[in-house]
Order: structure tokens, then sequence, then C-alpha cells
């Protein structure tokens, strides 16, 4: 009688196991937040020093404003002077010192055929050998956030420091997308292609990729992106054509449906 009870209950079991086991193909992952698209986090205008000067030195690139002066100050080289420039980007203007590099170069010299006398970051005040040199600030943020610019004829003297600001148009916003697949989140195994807005896909490889956990820093402009999924086999993609990427800084989100 025993035996004859549990065999039914045990089928039962089984068929339940199996239900489950059909039901584990439905995507893995949290219900979606609730993201509102558009632009936040612009960063409020970064404080400026007060008592530099305008610069009337020739600049080219992106540099768009100088302003310093010239404090008495020794290297540890006597022979040496000192620089020391904060630079910003024109739209605030933000700070993006932590970015940027900068580079003396002779003057007159051919970036394409001849190599910088010295670099450093420019959050560093670094020693500088006397003399008249060009400058190059290169900032780089990423693959699309680039920007190079030049202040011509800068005159370092031993014992003095160059203590400057520069300003450089370098207009990107931070892109968040945040990808889904029937309301759930699918963001941790999102990527990302990032193309030129109508750019054949097929043909050119993508200028970026990133993945949707990452916000990208991207210089102005329009873009398309490529979204694919694939995770305990599934499998799914997505699109956005056109998206218009502004230079404010702040970042850019948007929510964006997968399909299998």
């Amino acid at each position: 009688m025993y035996r004859r009870t549990l065999f039914p209950y045990g089928i039962f079991l089984i068929g339940m196991a199996l239900t489950a086991g059909c039901g584990s193909k439905t995507p893995a992952g949290a219900a979606a937040e609730q993201h509102d698209d558009g632009v936040s986090s612009v960063p409020p205008a970064a404080e400026r020093e007060a008592d530099l000067s305008a610069s009337d030195l020739p600049v080219g690139g992106a540099t768009k404003e100088v302003k310093f002066k010239v404090l008495d100050k020794d290297a540890d080289d006597k022979s040496k002077g000192l620089m020391h420039v904060k630079v910003f980007a024109l739209d605030g203007p933000v700070d993006i010192t932590e970015h940027t590099r900068w580079e003396v170069w002779k003057p007159g010299s051919d970036p394409d055929e001849q190599k910088a006398e010295m670099d450093s970051w420019a959050s560093n005040e670094s020693p500088v050998p006397a003399g008249t040199w060009d400058v190059r600030f290169v900032y780089d943020e990423g693959p699309i956030a680039k920007a190079q610019g030049w202040i011509r004829n800068v005159n370092v003297e031993a014992g003095k420091l160059w203590k400057g600001e520069v300003v450089l148009a370098a207009p990107i916003q931070y892109v968040r997308l945040f990808a889904t697949l029937d309301g759930k989140d699918m963001a941790d195994a999102a990527h990302i292609d990032v193309f030129k807005a109508g750019t054949d896909e097929t043909e050119f490889q993508p200028l970026t990729s990133f993945w949707s956990t990452q916000k990208q820093p991207l210089a102005a402009g329009s873009y398309d992106f490529r979204l694919t999924y694939e995770k305990d086999k599934v499998k799914a993609k997505g699109a956005v054509k056109g998206l218009a990427v502004g230079g404010d800084r702040g970042v850019l989100k948007k929510t964006v449906a997968l399909g299998k």
C-alpha cells in the first residue's frame, strides 16, 4: 500500500522539476530600474585664479585662452625654471588637468618628424630647461575624447615659475546606455560598439566599444550604437541610431530595449 501511494507522488515531483527546467530559459537579471533618459550631472563651472594676466602669446589647435604669471621660485636644478599649468575645457569651464599632459618643443618643430624635449602631466609642477619653447597640451580621456592645443614662444627663466591656465575646446558628454530584455536589466553582459552616425557597420570597425555598466566619454557629435548581449545561452541585440551627444560634460542616459 505504501509503495502504491509513493509512486504517483514521485511522478508528480519529476513533472515539477521538468517544468522548472523549461522555465530556466527566461533571461536572468533583476527587474530593470527606471532611468530617466536625458542629460544629468552637468558639472558646475570650475574656479579660476583671479590674479593671472591674459596672454597675447600665439596659440594653435584647440587652445582658446591663456593666462599666466611669473613668480620667483627655484627648481632643484638652479639652471632650470619651473612650469605649472591648469587646463580647462571651454564648456563650463571644467577642470581637465588630470587628463592632460604637456610637451616642450623647440620653436617651429614638426611633431610628425621630431620628438618633444620633455613632457609632464599638467597636474605636476615640473622643471623645464631655461629658454623659449612651444608647449603642446594633449588632453586624452578616451578613444573619442581627445584634444590638442599649443602655446607658442613660452619664455622659461631659471629661478622662475611659469604658472598659468589654458582653456581648450574639448566638448564631450559621458554616454550611459541601459540595456534591458523583457523588462529585466541586462547591463551585466551588454556590449556596445560606437560608430559615427550613418556608418556602414558591415564595412567599418567601431570607433570604440564599452559595456553597458560603464559611461563612455564621447566628443560632441552624432553617433550610432550597436548593442549585443550573450549570456547563459541567451542572445539579444539592439541599436540606437543618430544619438546626438553634446558638449556640456554631463551624463547622457538612454534606456535600450533589446530583442532576440
